[in-house]
């Protein structure tokens, strides 16, 4: 288990809460989900930022940005070039190899067999070179920055990570995800406050007064 091994999908319920009352083209993915690495042996949340060589932050959003253009670009080229024919090409072995012993067999031809999903974890393992040849090559510094969590916290973020899963994936297949997150509490798995924080910190109660 690595030591980096959960995710604090920080302010995820009331931004998803607000962002599907809104305009879907007008959001940005950092509008919406806000993660943060959780080193689970030094109990602290990890944020970082890119500095230049002059003391100012570059965007990372803008920058990842550039680079999707980057890789739209090598993709439509019809001549070919190294990203096509070399990179890409050694990204999606590498995902075989590293999904199958992470996830196993069974978890890695879930994530597969849906052709969407393979094609991002494949472009994204590409950014992710991309963007470290760019850190590297622009002098670029990443900046560290580390808050406390306590076991409980960590516990808590566990919880609501998984949840939020299952009704994410429980919403997909067509199932009410309120329903779903409710017979977790009834299990015991996540707690009142969990589902509240979930919901965007609305109950049963606040939904039947607003109907």
């Amino acid at each position: 288990m690595s030591e980096f091994d959960e995710l604090d999908y920080e302010g995820l319920e009331d931004e998803l809460a607000d962002a599907f009352e809104g305009d879907p083209d007008e959001l940005q993915p950092e509008d919406v989900f806000k993660m943060v690495m959780i080193n689970r042996i030094k109990k602290v949340k990890v944020k970082i930022k890119l500095v230049d060589e002059d003391g100012d932050e570059v965007d990372l959003p803008d920058t990842i940005a550039q680079l999707l253009n980057y890789v739209k670009d090598q993709l439509q080229d019809e001549e070919g070039n190294q990203f096509s024919e070399q990179i890409l090409p050694l990204m999606s072995q590498s995902v075989v190899s590293g999904l199958g012993r992470i996830l196993g067999i069974r978890g890695t031809a879930f994530h597969l067999a849906n052709e969407a999903t393979r094609v991002a974890i494949i472009h994204m393992m590409a950014i992710g070179l991309l963007l470290l040849k760019f850190v590297q090559e622009n002098n670029l510094t990443i900046h560290t920055f580390e808050e406390e969590v306590s076991d409980d916290e960590i516990e808590e973020i566990e919880r609501k990570a998984k949840a939020s899963s299952v009704a994410t994936m429980s919403s997909a297949m067509g199932m009410d995800p309120k329903e779903v997150l409710q017979e977790l509490v009834n299990q015991g798995k996540i707690t009142d406050d969990d589902l509240k924080d979930i919901m965007g910190g609305k109950d049963d109660d606040d939904d039947k007064e607003s109907n």
